[in-house]
């Protein structure tokens, strides 16, 4: 039996893809506790905050033996959650947003005390919201300023793109329709072509072009380097 302790987003996208064969526990709801969910799974999903995970731990701690134990909790490693458990074994996991419709990306990483079985059990679960790679942990906040965060970087540029459409005479709602098309096709078209992202760049960009005319602002105003910083400060946290 597999227990997720957590039901936000991510717990529940988890729950919604292993189609009931669960048990959850929510702070909020009181779906069921903690402590139930502990005693009565073999794997149990650690879907909370980072900020609520030491309490948790606590909480389960005298529940946990012979269990699987996988934290999708940013920032939290393994070593930290068999420092407060025991030895236990633990898989780290990086999911991102697009798990909710099936389309996510993990990353996975093993504990000192979990093996191959472990892994495998781990892959099986999150392979039904997406894909699955292992990384190495010392990649994760890396990991988790890149995809963890991601989405929500496609979410900023596609809102700012459509306002920019807006003050450039184009309705609200046409605007962002436009936006979210452009991104949303652009992705398809990248994952369907074999090609570098300059190449795709290379292939709009017509020389002395509109689209040249804008990356030329992106590269006067150093958006790379923007993103460098943003991406950074978000693995820095990450760390923290």
């Amino acid at each position: 039996m597999i227990g997720i302790i957590g039901a936000g987003n991510m717990g529940m996208a988890i729950a919604s893809a292993m189609k009931g064969k669960i048990l959850l526990s929510d702070k909020n709801k009181r779906i069921s506790d903690n402590v139930s969910v502990s005693k009565r799974s073999d794997v149990i999903i650690l879907a909370v905050k980072p900020r609520d995970i030491g309490e948790v731990l606590k909480e389960i701690k005298p529940y946990i033996k012979e269990k699987l134990i996988i934290s999708i909790a940013a920032g939290v490693t393994t070593s930290s959650i068999e420092k407060a458990l025991g030895k236990v074994r633990v898989i780290r996991v990086m999911p991102n947003m697009p798990a909710m419709v099936g389309k996510g990306i993990s990353a996975v990483t093993c504990g000192r005390f979990a093996g191959p079985k472990d892994l495998k059990t781990a892959f099986g679960i999150f392979l039904k919201v997406g894909g699955v790679i292992e990384v190495k942990e010392n990649m994760m906040d890396a990991v988790t300023a890149v995809s963890g965060s991601g989405p929500a970087y496609y979410f900023l540029f596609t809102h700012l793109l459509a306002e920019a459409g807006e003050a450039s005479g184009l309705e609200k709602g046409l605007a962002m329709k436009l936006a979210k098309a452009a991104f949303i096709g652009a992705a398809e078209v990248a994952a369907r072509k074999n090609l570098s992202m300059e190449e795709f760049v290379k292939k709009v960009a017509s020389k002395g072009g509109t689209t040249e005319a804008a990356l030329k602002i992106f590269k006067s105003r150093k958006l790379k380097g923007i993103i460098k910083q943003a991406v950074k400060a978000a693995s820095l946290k990450s760390s923290a």
